[in-house]
């Protein structure tokens, strides 16, 4: 069975992940997204591969008015061990928000061994079962779109409300762009120093998938955002779809060489009728692997 795999295998290993240590700011959470693009970063203590928290950018969303490391993070975060088998891992990436989630030692626990994401579990194992099954089931039906003028802090407080990474923008009777919780947080700081970045709603390791602008500033103390500016100034115009009635395995494909981590889902008339995530494709390769579909 393709899942039958350790964690060990396809984990991002401790020399190459990207972490944060205590005591640190909000300043240094915002340089890492802006120079990776990654959703979460496991927090260390200093001069120690000993694990005291995650913090990510919904972190950023729900404390705007906090600027300390250690008051942003979560502490005691879910972890997994190396030896742990992959669904294991794929079951507690799909019952619960976060994109990412910390190896541990197999002694004492504490100790960061690497990171694995459902990033590296559609592109390492899900991609190698070729589940030729329908999306339909498995897609999020209940989207919620936001209007194309809509104020930027209006829209930040929608994706943060709908827990969805990527909103779509429609106007009076279609889709015509798309607006992501990257897209406001990884400019923030470029503003704040008076230059531009390009930034997309790519999957983790990608920081430049799509080239939308975001617009979030970052104040001496809370994270504001000009109410002066509308959704369709910075949305991405050129969305990339993929269709009702692909597979599991055609979605995959399309999200791993796109770096994409979501897609819009539209019907033969091009309307949307939902969304699909590595989260929708890594539930549908549960129950694959225990024999439902």
């Amino acid at each position: 069975m393709v899942g039958d795999i350790s964690v060990s295998k396809i984990m991002t290993k401790k020399e190459n992940v990207k972490f944060l240590q205590i005591p640190g700011n909000r300043e240094s959470l915002l340089e890492l997204i802006h120079e990776t693009g990654f959703s979460a970063y496991p927090v260390l203590k200093k001069d120690s591969y000993e694990l005291v928290g995650i913090v990510s950018r919904s972190d950023l969303f729900k404390n705007p008015d906090e600027t300390q490391l250690s008051l942003l993070m979560v502490r005691n975060p879910i972890t997994i061990k190396p030896s742990d088998m992959v669904i294991k891992a794929a079951q507690i990436l799909t019952n619960n928000m976060f994109q990412r989630m910390p190896v541990v030692d197999e002694n004492e626990g504490i100790y960061l061994e690497g990171i694995i994401s459902r990033h590296d579990i559609v592109k390492k194992v899900v991609l190698s079962a070729k589940i030729q099954v329908g999306i339909e089931n498995y897609l999020n039906k209940y989207v919620t779109t936001i209007w194309e003028g809509t104020p930027l802090p209006a829209a930040a407080t929608a994706i943060r409300i709908s827990h969805q990474k990527a909103v779509p923008v429609i106007n009076e009777d279609r889709m015509i762009g798309i607006i992501t919780q990257k897209d406001f947080l990884k400019v923030a700081e470029i503003l704040d120093s008076q230059s531009k970045s390009r930034t997309g709603h790519g999957a983790e390791n990608d920081s430049s998938s799509w080239d939308s602008e975001s617009v979030l500033i970052i104040g001496s103390k809370t994270l504001t955002l000009p109410s002066n500016m509308k959704v369709q100034e910075i949305m991405e115009r050129n969305v990339e779809v993929c269709y009702s009635d692909s597979t599991i395995e055609d979605v995959s494909k399309k999200m791993v060489k796109k770096n994409f981590d979501q897609l819009p889902v539209v019907g033969a008339d091009g309307d949307i009728i939902g969304i699909i995530n590595y989260k929708n494709i890594i539930r549908a390769y549960i129950d694959y692997y225990e024999g439902k579909i």
